[in-house]
Parts: C-alpha cells; structure tokens; sequence
C-alpha cells in the first residue's frame, strides 16, 4: 500500500510532493515527482502561483538544471483534517 501523502496542486493523485535539499547550497524544497514543479518557500502554502519549475529554478540559482541536483526525502503529508 502507497504511503499516503498531499496531493500537487496541479496534477493532483498523479505526483508526489516531495521534500527534498539542493545539494550545493542546503536549501529546503517541495518537489514534485511527477509535474516538476518545485516551491521554493515549503513553510508556505502550496499554491501553484509559487512554483517553478525544478530545471528554471535551478539554471537561475546557477546550478546544473538536473534532478541529481536534488537530494530527495519523506513525502510532504496530506493537510492535517479537523
């Protein structure tokens, strides 16, 4: 059975949010698998008018614009339900 975890705001069940750390400069991310979208600020809401894209994200921090990049982690978990 899949881990269950939040679903990208943009393909939906399709991608895993995933957490993740650019390896040449130690910033914390939310990727996801399936989409390339990257946020930036994973502290704030995922909203796809934060996102970029992994490969421009990357190329403009002056870092090869390539998922080896990236050190991938847990999946984000879905939104606590009251």
């Amino acid at each position: 059975m899949k881990e269950k975890s939040m679903e990208c705001p943009t393909c939906g069940e399709y991608g895993d949010l995933l957490h993740a750390t650019i390896r040449k400069t130690g910033q914390q991310v939310i990727v996801c698998s399936e989409c390339d979208l990257l946020w930036a600020h994973p502290q704030q809401d995922i909203d796809p008018a934060r996102a970029s894209d992994v490969a421009s994200f990357l190329a403009q921090a002056g870092i090869e614009p390539d998922w080896q990049e990236l050190q991938l982690g847990a999946r984000v978990p879905p939104p606590a339900t009251v």
